[in-house]
């Protein structure tokens, strides 16, 4: 059983957030951000404190959070797949530019108030990706397809958790300086890879295919047809997904599901037709957020505690 709500206003949105975060204990304050703004993809940190929001082509970066709204202010920005470091002070994404028919990349790190605290890669030709954090200081990115780990203290690399990435159609993972180990091979390019703390439940999409679900080491499902985007929930036990239909020039219609391991069922928990539900997030176990692609705005689905 589920509770939904829809919400058309932005300003709306932001109001309910208060107080759903201050009843979580989660967020105590955010700040109106102006009705007129629409988003695309959200992405929260991992203490729940601020969330990033961002457009459809990931130049703009607004961190909304208990200190108030930051609009980042950085030349260049992509904050495609950004990633939030352990600890919610840090957010690690790049900066592109297209300038005479090149495109060049750069990574950076930025601070939960929006100013760059470290700049990892200034631009460059070479193809760079952001991974993910095995610490609180420590970031792994993709450098031409290979696996960079960098302390950006300078110091030794932690691995305070295990680190699940792919490179092409190949999933590996990593728990240490020592070499990676091929766990999955797909058969074509691994997209929007999610995976529990403990690194026992992993899904992912693979390209113009289908969504996979792991567990253990084990394939549980593979045949969920169309399914784009899986997030796997903060106790590891669910995945949501969506699944969009275009016409060939713009997305027309989009519902998320979830994946129960507990009882291996899949349902539909957003599924109107007046919305494009899509690129939802975990608040909580038994709170979601997706974008009504339509008009920008953010809604959630209350799932039944059991």
């Amino acid at each position: 059983m589920l509770a939904r709500v829809s919400k058309r206003n932005l300003f709306t949105t932001i109001i309910l957030f208060n107080i759903l975060f201050s009843r979580d204990g989660l967020i105590s304050q955010l700040d109106a951000i102006g009705e007129q703004k629409s988003y695309f993809s959200m992405n929260i940190s991992p203490d729940k404190a601020t969330i990033a929001l961002t457009n459809s082509n990931y130049t703009i970066l607004d961190l909304i959070g208990i200190k108030g709204s930051v609009n980042v202010d950085i030349p260049d920005i992509n904050s495609f797949h950004c990633k939030w470091s352990p600890d919610s002070k840090k957010l690690l994404l790049m900066r592109s530019n297209y300038k005479k028919k090149r495109r060049k990349n750069g990574l950076i790190v930025i601070n939960n108030m929006g100013s760059i605290d470290h700049t990892v890669i200034e631009l460059t030709n070479k193809k760079i990706y952001p991974i993910g954090w095995t610490g609180n200081n420590t970031i792994n990115y993709l450098l031409d397809e290979k696996l960079i780990t960098r302390n950006i203290k300078g110091f030794k690399n932690e691995w305070d958790m295990p680190l699940i990435y792919s490179i092409k159609n190949r999933l590996y993972k990593k728990i240490d300086d020592s070499g990676a180990i091929l766990i999955y091979e797909a058969n074509d390019m691994i997209l929007d890879l999610s995976y529990s703390s403990n690194a026992e439940l992993i899904a992912f999409e693979v390209y113009g295919n289908k969504a996979i679900i792991i567990q253990n080491g084990e394939t549980i499902i593979d045949d969920i047809k169309d399914g784009n985007a899986p997030k796997i929930s903060p106790d590891g036990n669910m995945v949501i997904f969506m699944v969009l239909e275009d016409d060939g020039y713009q997305i027309t219609s989009g519902d998320i599901y979830l994946w129960d391991s507990r009882t291996g069922k899949t349902n539909a928990i957003a599924d109107d037709p007046e919305q494009i539900e899509m690129n939802p997030i975990w608040i909580s176990n038994h709170l979601i957020y997706f974008i009504n692609l339509r008009d920008g705005s953010v809604n959630k689905i209350l799932l039944e505690e059991h």
